[in-house]
């Protein structure tokens, strides 16, 4: 499953995939090797989450916190892509309306 933020910002990266996974990976053992980094670009990232058993819902879904994280941490990669390794950087605002279950 993957997910991408995207605005445009006029800006360039400043973190390679590398930097940013290997950066991730030290702050946030907690993420194992759950989330992968895809792409950086200017104001987007593109992120991959190995849902597995522990990511679904009854029926065989990824559940909304598992989507909701994947989103969250993407947003976070593609802030640090451009502002650099601030771990400190946090989302303010994030809002997803869930209208129904992706198809199979």
């Amino acid at each position: 499953m993957n997910i991408s933020t995207a605005h445009h910002t006029g800006l360039s990266p400043v973190m390679s995939i590398e930097d940013l996974q290997t950066f991730m990976e030290r702050e946030f053992p907690q993420l194992g090797e759950s989330f992968k980094i895809v792409s950086v670009s200017e104001g987007a990232a593109i992120m991959h989450l190995h849902a597995d058993e522990q990511h679904l819902r009854p029926g065989g879904t990824v559940s909304g916190p598992s989507l909701f994280a994947l989103a969250d941490v993407a947003a976070y990669a593609a802030i640090l892509g451009h502002i650099g390794p601030v771990a400190l950087a946090v989302t303010t605002n994030l809002n997803i309306n869930f209208l129904r279950k992706a198809d199979p």
